[in-house]
């Protein structure tokens, strides 16, 4: 298989701690902020000043989203500054392929070089288990 490598458009990682926020709340901020058109929302354990557990929030995005995504961080979660770089990165070439349609099993294909990854579509095995 080809060679792709994605160097189409710039992206940005966004960071913010907080030391102040629920589990409930750092939940809807991940959600609210994904639907912003984030790519990756993460959190990281983290201890601050004084000793005080809190999480940094990382977020990944491309620079198009840059800034409903930089709104969203401020709108959902209690930060009152964010930092970011910017960055580009590499994708696998990916395909999907319907392996049965009742119930459905897609496989997920991913392809970089002479490198290949096959398989389950999680969200179809969860619903074998239910």
């Amino acid at each position: 298989m080809e060679k792709k490598l994605n160097f189409d458009g710039d992206y940005f990682e966004i960071f913010a701690n907080v030391d102040d926020m629920t589990g409930e709340h750092l939940s809807l901020a991940l959600e609210k902020i994904m639907q912003s058109g984030a790519l990756d929302v993460y959190f990281t354990p983290i201890f601050m000043k004084k000793g005080r557990p809190a999480y940094k929030i990382g977020v990944i995005t491309k620079a198009k989203n840059f800034e409903n995504v930089a709104s969203a961080i401020f709108r959902w979660t209690s930060t009152i500054g964010i930092r970011f770089v910017k960055m580009q990165r590499i994708e696998m070439e990916r395909q999907e392929k319907r392996i049965q349609d009742n119930p459905e099993l897609r496989l997920k294909i991913s392809s970089y070089e002479d490198i290949k990854k096959i398989k389950l579509e999680f969200e179809d095995i969860k619903k074998l288990t239910e």
